[in-house]
């Protein structure tokens, strides 16, 4: 019985060192880990908030002013998408015509629905658009 007593003592005393070792570890661990985290927060530079520019509001009172919200009130913008080298082959034909690319594009598009005249039931549907837009103004 005294041999067992033995082997259960230093049995025990090896645990206990395992387990001051296990808490060692892990209190090097947290350690570490707590000093990376600082310097990981010292090392960040403060950042700063960037200012955007306001923009100025052109409210003018002026009667060149007021004609040209009347004008901005019958035109209507509308644009597209298209391949950039198309567009810029209509810009350079508007300014070597002394013309806009605006106003190119809407004698294109009205010379456009004279030749492709519509069928019986796409007529229906311009024809019931064109009094809906109508109406809204």
């Amino acid at each position: 019985m005294g041999n067992l007593n033995m082997k259960l003592m230093r049995g025990a005393e090896e645990a206990e060192k395992q387990m001051q070792k296990q808490t060692q570890e892990l209190e090097e661990a947290k350690s570490k880990e707590a000093e990376t985290r600082d310097t990981k927060e010292t090392d960040r530079k403060p950042q700063k908030a960037v200012k955007q520019p306001r923009t100025k509001k052109n409210t003018g009172m002026g009667k060149n002013n007021e004609k040209e919200t009347d004008k901005m009130l019958n035109k209507q913008a509308f644009s597209f998408r298209a391949v950039l080298t198309d567009i810029a082959v209509w810009k350079a034909y508007a300014v070597a015509t002394g013309q806009t690319v605006e106003s190119i594009g809407n004698s294109a598009m009205n010379e456009y629905l004279k030749k492709h005249k519509l069928s019986g039931a796409e007529w229906v549907i311009f024809d019931a658009i064109k009094a809906r837009d109508a109406n809204d103004k």
